[in-house]
């Protein structure tokens, strides 16, 4: 499948003076969140099966994309910004994963991790108490990585994440369980947030072309199939948490089983620093809730991006000074400069992570961040995660 990386830029520029509803309260952005999610419906979330089609990324490059985002908001004119509520949505293609053609044969795959043989069968990989081992060691305190914490809830688990943010996997570059590995990976791709590492159990003979078992080609994968282990590291642009976990059995060639075991995940412990701005000031689980009416004290508009757009503040950085720009050509918002930023993910019904970020004219800290999630009257309950707070220098806030 080809990983389609989109942006989505919810523009509300001068809905907040429109809007009686945004007079009275901050809302979370539940329209453009549901345009994020299905903007990114095909994208690929989790690493292909064994080695099937060897993969190639581009690299995520935040300057384009944030060019992208400030032409966005510099270039759209005070009437079209009226009426953006009924238009569609602004996509922006960032990058595709690539596949190459290897040549035709039917080999015997090489893999990373130890053969699990006496018996071999899926509920003796499962249940291998070396891989539940290496797990539970990885999250100890002298070994988890800096700068990352591991998952609550997402420890030695028998599945893997799947989120529409994944960005890549690692497996031969891998000699072991070595999560100090991944976050030295995680850390110099860009755009990667958080990682899961597991053992998945896949057939020892795949054919050359595909890297799955083929018939045709001598490697059936049949039920009982000779079996290697491969060690994994999945790399993800969102935070994971425990819902991202899927339990998925999956069968390759006529019926052998894949399986997984020591599932573990990990995610950044910290905002990331960006330019021209002071903080992260961590908000937790809460985004700012402006005082009533939110027209009055600050709030400017809020924006979310694609669901395969990495957590990358950096973005929101440049939209605020467009933001300021736009404010004093167009004289909307009171002519307000952007002045603090807050950038969070927004979670529905607990899955499905939207990067999103809410500007404003006047700064807010710690105390204001109150909003911990609303429910809508379909019944579906909004949350948020992995809340930061970003200022313009001579405006910091920590907690007033």
């Amino acid at each position: 499948m080809v990983r389609k990386n989109i942006i989505i830029s919810s523009l509300l520029l001068g809905l907040v003076s429109a809007s009686p509803l945004h007079q009275k309260r901050q809302d979370l952005p539940f329209d453009s969140y549901d345009e994020s999610i299905a903007a990114g419906a095909d994208s690929t979330d989790s690493p292909p099966v064994g080695d099937a089609v060897p993969q190639v990324v581009e690299t995520f490059n935040a300057d384009a994309v944030a060019a992208e985002v400030v032409e966005a908001v510099v270039d759209t004119t005070p009437a079209e910004a009226q009426a953006a509520a009924d238009a569609p949505p602004e996509v922006i293609s960032v990058n595709l994963l690539k596949r190459d053609d290897p040549a035709t044969g039917c080999i015997t795959r090489t893999f990373n991790g130890p053969a699990v043989r006496e018996p071999d069968t899926p509920e003796a990989f499962t249940s291998n108490p070396a891989f539940a081992s290496a797990a539970n060691d990885a999250i100890k305190a002298a070994n988890v990585p800096a700068g990352y914490a591991a998952v609550p809830n997402f420890v030695n688990l028998q599945a893997v994440a799947q989120d529409k943010s994944y960005i890549t996997y690692v497996s031969s570059r891998l000699g072991s369980y070595d999560v100090k590995q991944c976050a030295a990976i995680c850390d110099s791709t860009a755009g990667c947030t958080s990682f899961n590492i597991y053992y998945e159990r896949v057939p020892l003979e795949i054919s050359k072309k595909t890297q799955v078992p083929d018939a045709s080609l001598g490697c059936p994968g049949l039920a009982d199939a000779a079996s290697a282990t491969l060690i994994k590291c999945a790399f993800y642009g969102m935070p994971l948490v425990a819902t991202s976990a899927k339990q998925v059995y999956q069968f390759q060639g006529k019926a052998f089983k894949v399986v997984y075991a020591g599932s573990t995940a990990f995610t950044k412990s910290t905002g990331p620093t960006v330019d021209g701005f002071q903080g992260p000031v961590t908000f937790g689980n809460a985004a700012i809730n402006a005082p009533a009416p939110v027209i009055d004290n600050g709030y400017l508009r809020t924006q979310t991006f694609g669901t395969n757009v990495p957590f990358a503040p950096e973005l929101c950085a440049a939209s605020c000074n467009a933001q300021t720009e736009y404010n004093a050509k167009h004289n909307v918002n009171k002519g307000q400069a952007c002045v603090f930023f807050n950038a969070y993910i927004i979670y529905k019904n607990n899955k499905d992570g939207v990067f999103t970020c809410a500007y404003y004219g006047i700064p807010y800290g710690t105390s204001y961040a109150k909003n911990k999630g609303q429910k809508d009257n379909s019944g579906n309950v909004w949350t948020i995660g992995s809340s930061y707070g970003y200022y313009l220098p001579g405006n910091y806030v920590a907690k007033n």
